[in-house]
């Protein structure tokens, strides 16, 4: 893992998840694992036909755990979340923005910085800089937001280089609303759960406003406590309809099969554009999954079985099990 304190939220989405799996009186175990060998060897040897994946990175990367879903399907599991494809596309930004542009998709506009390299953006600022392939935020704070090229832009690229040894992404800034909308899959289809809005409203004028690692990770953080979620959004119906058509476009093109979160900022000319989307959000019970599908009226026991139900429907293992009565045993991996 990339901190402590997405450490311990793993764990308390292990909790969670198994909580709701015991509510579903289904048997299950759980599994903690670090590394690729140690996946393996739990998979080897697990009875369990599925597995609920909750490994976010492995061995200290986000990328090699996007490998996980693979290797359930190498030793015929079943298992929940997108699959090996899709999440490498959305742990790396600058790939995912090249597939949603592809799409059509509004992006901000942006380039990759590689190590050693300087910046050289062919647009005006002000800019916003970040990890290509980071995770829970790791690396956005305060400074990552820059007005113009010049000095400031430069150490937080190079701050980039040197703490996650990977290339930064200089990207258009939009100065605006954010919001982030989850994007179920049933049978095959999206369901878009109601919209969430961030609210920046008691940051001042000078302050960034992001939702950076304080504000995820740091209680004791002005921005921890100051970021509330609004769920469902005040917005007009025509954005939320906008909003909600683009979120299920986004997580059409890139693979999401599951669940995913599609993120957003929105200029002051009220024109959308995608930030990422996340196909491994967070599941506890704090956090965007949880308040969403909270706000659509589903219960979260409910939200895991669909999860179960989605892993065996994908699965061609012949499990012979009728979704509305599961009596395979779940394994947790974390």
């Amino acid at each position: 893992m990339g901190c402590s304190e997405s450490d311990a939220d793993v764990w308390e989405q292990v909790e969670t998840v198994a909580a709701a799996i015991e509510k579903l009186k289904i048997p299950h175990g759980i599994s903690s694992v670090g590394s690729t060998k140690e996946v393996i060897r739990v998979l080897s040897r697990a009875p369990e036909k599925i597995i609920f994946n909750l490994i976010e990175a492995l061995e200290g990367s986000a990328v090699r755990a996007c490998f996980v879903p693979l290797l359930c399907e190498t030793f015929g599991k079943a298992y929940t979340g997108c699959d090996t494809r899709c999440l490498l596309i959305s742990t790396d930004k600058w790939q995912c923005k090249a597939v949603l542009s592809a799409a059509g998709l509004p992006c901000p506009r942006a380039i990759l910085v590689e190590p050693k390299q300087k910046a050289h953006p062919h647009f005006a600022g002000p800019y916003i800089i970040k990890p290509v392939a980071a995770d829970a935020s790791e690396g956005i704070d305060n400074t990552s937001v820059v007005k113009t090229r010049g000095i400031a832009l430069d150490k937080t690229v190079r701050r980039i280089h040197t703490q996650f040894k990977q290339a930064a992404i200089v990207e258009q800034f939009i100065d605006g609303r954010e919001f982030n909308i989850t994007v179920l899959c049933k049978n095959g289809k999206p369901m878009v759960m109601p919209v969430a809005e961030i609210d920046f409203s008691a940051f001042s004028s000078h302050q960034p406003r992001i939702v950076g690692y304080e504000a995820k990770w740091k209680e004791d953080s002005f921005e921890f406590h100051n970021t509330p979620r609004v769920v469902p959004a005040k917005i007009s119906k025509v954005m939320a309809k906008q909003l909600t058509a683009l979120a299920a476009q986004a997580a059409a093109a890139v693979g999401c099969d599951d669940y995913c979160r599609v993120d957003f900022r929105v200029d002051r000319k009220n024109r959308p554009y995608i930030l990422e989307v996340n196909a491994n959000p967070d599941l506890s019970p704090q956090d965007g999954v949880a308040a969403a599908i909270a706000a659509a009226g589903i219960k979260y026991h409910h939200f895991i079985r669909l999860c179960i139900d989605n892993a065996i429907a994908r699965t061609d293992i012949n499990l012979k099990v009728k979704t509305q009565k599961i009596k395979q045993k779940v394994k947790i991996q974390n």
